[in-house]
């Protein structure tokens, strides 16, 4: 804990008198956990020389290492490394690399992680275990860049009064009240336990009234909180039962249960099955009550912290507790059982952003599956912990020590949907309809419409269309399809909605059969064409019979083979004037920009630039209603090719989402395309040596404007 003694005191002799005064005070500040003021002493020296080594050595490591202020640490360490001795360069270069890492700026994160690899070696008393798995964390932040789209996942910080300068976490929603613990000072006598140079854990209930939260008191139970001296004891808020009637409570390295309904019972401890070492730390119940889900630190475990399992059994009392699975040599804590098959904890072990990252493990064929990161914006690169949903909804609250809260760790709203979509079944019957329409001109081609209520218009995450179980790459809920031969055609839809008060993303799914005939349709008195159609619609359940539609993994299978054959053809067909698609002069006219919409490196997100164009297109679209757009993604060479493809189709989802924001129907995007580095306008491929601008042009999102469906987006289907 009090490495930096050690750090500063290397070369101190060398110090003049009024630095060694005040290293000294700064060093015994540190010792009694009191960081502001050897953060005080330091700017002492600072005051007398701006570049003095030891000031900002000093300093920078108390604010990334012991404070957390990572972004005002950044400046002191690196004019410390400037004339750090090369005994503390490791150090200072580690800890730039944490604060870097911290804000989000990998890469300079790995180039200090990697400065400090040169000097620290397992030897070296400041040599740091977590060095490399910090840069295996930096390296995974890169190829994971996506953030899930805000109807999957938001966070928000639910700011004062909840939230302090001080750590709030472990938050617990029940019955209108929101209980948390926080380490803050709301009593004269209240002192800092020592360890860590903070105030002893303590307990705080806050109401909900018209969505915000009323001044947070003190939330005590008998037979331990009132006899505490001065809060010089740890009481924390652990979990809630699903039913609202236990609350779980942490006290000194123990597990306690209490009645959540009735907090002038006394809580009582969990016997030596659950409480078996020196400290627990969390626990929570499975929706059943038979099981719980604790996290301990012991002798038995793997490493660090580890989550372990117990069963109750008919006396009430629990079973000896069984390891999980899934633990590492590290730390993986705060288990929440988010239904009797669902587990989600944090890990600072298992691969993630850094420090920890919440996962979810699901129990499947009588085992825990692997765990699956949560992804960003739920993780970040500080620390997000306590993780846990209201019941049977996708709101809940967490905690997280990321950069721009109020300070230390915050308390988090978050709005959290599995990404796992329940398969269509009976009750989606009648939510959307399929039409088919044979052209009057040409009774092989049809338009394809799938009608849904105005309300889902807006909520759909995507459209997946087959015609006799064959994949049909098509984006919207309209289209025009293409016959090659006379016969029956069953077309199928499925489409992926998200819903606001639901756990997971819905799947509705509708289907209509079409007997297809190169011949004239003959027409009723009343106008309709005479042919033979049947319509299906189901929700939530795959078709049956001859209809069936295939497995996924067979659908994704036949779709990417589908895409690679004719990714080309449809490249050049779209290119062709005889697909209607506007000249160069035609845009002019009407003032549409061409400019490409460009994207930083390994980002999806839109610039402000790219912004403006798509601004300025918007209006073009919204002047000329007949006007239809194709959006191509691509990517440049570095990284794989595979990954580059999904990066693509992120930055062409990104400018869709974004110009349905803007107004323009969904209808009118008619295809999107993922292009990754297939298409790149200059020489730049992998073991090519370019400039940053030269990569940055292949980093692109292109609109191609029609004023007709292209028939090259139509299959044969045999």
């Amino acid at each position: 804990m009090k490495r930096i003694i050690c750090v500063l005191g290397i070369a101190l002799l060398a110090a003049c008198s009024h630095e060694k005064k005040m290293l000294r005070k700064a060093a015994i500040a540190v010792e009694q956990s009191d960081f502001e003021k050897a953060v005080t002493n330091y700017d002492q020296i600072l005051k007398k020389n701006k570049d003095s080594y030891y000031g900002n050595a000093g300093k920078g490591i108390v604010l990334s290492e012991y404070m957390g202020k990572h972004e005002q640490a950044i400046p002191y360490l690196e004019k410390a490394l400037e004339k750090s001795p090369k005994k503390t360069q490791g150090k200072i270069n580690n800890d730039l690399g944490i604060s870097y890492h911290y804000m989000g700026n990998y890469t300079r994160a790995l180039y200090f992680y990697g400065m400090a690899l040169t000097t620290n070696t397992e030897d070296n008393p400041d040599y740091d275990g977590f060095l490399t798995k910090r840069i295996a964390d930096c390296k995974y932040a890169m190829e994971h860049p996506e953030v899930n789209p805000a109807e999957e996942q938001w966070v928000k910080n639910v700011g004062k009064p909840v939230n302090t300068d001080m750590p709030e976490y472990s938050p617990v929603f029940s019955n209108g009240n929101l209980l948390f613990t926080s380490q803050r000072k709301d009593n004269p006598k209240e002192v800092k336990n020592g360890v860590d140079g903070r105030y002893f854990e303590n307990m705080y209930i806050s109401k909900v009234k018209d969505g915000s939260f009323t001044t947070p008191e003190r939330y005590t139970l008998p037979n331990y909180s009132k006899n505490r001296k001065f809060n010089r004891h740890n009481e924390s808020v652990i979990s809630a039962s699903a039913d609202n009637k236990i609350l779980f409570v942490y006290r000194d390295g123990k597990i306690y249960e209490a009645n959540l309904n009735d907090s002038t019972k006394a809580a009582h401890k969990l016997n030596s099955s659950v409480n078996f070492s020196t400290l627990q730390n969390h626990a929570c119940l499975s929706k059943d009550e038979k099981t719980i889900f604790f996290s301990s630190e012991s002798d038995k475990g793997i490493g660090g912290m580890d989550i372990y399992t117990s069963v109750k059994g008919e006396d009430g009392e629990w079973s000896p507790p069984q390891l999980m699975g899934f633990n590492t040599l590290y730390n993986e804590d705060t288990p929440y059982m988010g239904d009797n098959s669902t587990l989600f904890f944090s890990s600072n072990g298992l691969p993630g952003y850094g420090g920890f990252d919440i996962y979810r493990t699901r129990y499947e064929d009588g085992k825990w599956s692997t765990p699956e990161n949560l992804g960003q914006p739920l993780n970040s690169p500080g620390d997000d912990i306590y993780f846990a949903l209201k019941p049977e909804s996708p709101d809940g609250y967490y905690a997280s020590s990321r950069a721009g809260g109020q300070g230390d760790m915050d308390i988090y709203q978050v709005h959290y949907v599995q990404a796992k979509v329940k398969e269509c079944g009976e009750s989606g019957q009648g939510v959307t309809s399929v039409e088919a329409t044979p052209s009057a001109s040409n009774n092989m081609v049809y338009e394809v419409t799938l009608n849904m209520p105005d309300a889902y218009e807006k909520k759909i995450r995507s459209y997946t269309w087959t015609v006799n179980n064959v994949p049909v790459m098509q984006t919207a809920s309209q289209f025009e399809q293409k016959f090659d031969a006379p016969g029956t055609y069953t077309i199928s839809s499925k489409i992926i909605v998200y819903c606001d008060t639901c756990t997971s993303l819905l799947s509705y799914c509708n289907e209509k059969v079409v007997t297809v005939s190169d011949q004239v349709a003959k027409k009723d008195t009343m106008g309709r064409n005479d042919l033979a159609v049947t319509d299906k619609s189901y929700g939530n359940k795959k078709n049956s019979g001859k209809n069936k539609m295939k497995s996924p993994k067979n659908r994704d299978e036949n779709s990417k083979t589908i895409k690679e054959n004719l990714g080309n053809e449809i490249s050049k067909a779209e290119s062709s004037k005889g697909n209607g698609f506007l000249s160069e002069d035609e845009l002019l006219a009407m003032n549409w920009d061409k400019q490409p919409a460009y994207f930083e490196y390994n980002q999806s997100g839109l610039r402000e630039e790219a912004k403006r164009v798509l601004d300025n297109n918007t209006v073009v679209l919204k002047a000329n209603p007949n006007l239809k757009i194709i959006v191509n993604g691509y990517a440049d060479s570095r990284g794989s090719e595979m990954y580059n493809k999904n990066l693509s189709a992120k930055r062409a989802e990104t400018v869709k989402t974004y110009l349905m924001e803007k107004g323009v129907d969904s209808k009118r995007i008619i295809s999107l395309h993922a292009f990754g580095e297939k298409e790149l306008v200059n020489n730049c491929t992998d073991g090519v040596e370019c400039s940053e601008e030269q990569h940055q042009a292949n980093r692109r999102v292109e609109l191609m404007v029609t004023n007709k469906v292209p028939k090259s987006n139509t299959i044969t289907v045999k």
